[in-house]
């Protein structure tokens, strides 16, 4: 049951520190060689960050429930 909880445990925390990676990977490639991101519409702008915050947020819940579990298993 333990190695059960620390095996979930480890995935929670290595899916979080992925979906954090991609998030920024996103944001690097939208930026030009001056380090301004770039948009194709406002409409798009408003898509990109909005999906990049909902990125973050659950990249911070699973990192921390997966570091949670890690430490109290």
């Amino acid at each position: 049951m333990e190695t059960d909880l620390s095996l979930l445990g480890s995935i929670l925390t290595a899916t979080g520190i992925g979906l954090g990676l991609w998030k920024g990977k996103r944001k690097f490639n939208r930026t030009n060689a001056n380090g301004v991101e770039q948009f194709r519409s406002f409409t798009g702008k408003l898509v990109a960050t909005t999906f990049d915050d909902l990125l973050h947020w659950a990249a911070l819940a699973l990192l921390f429930v997966g570091l949670f579990i890690l430490a109290f298993s």
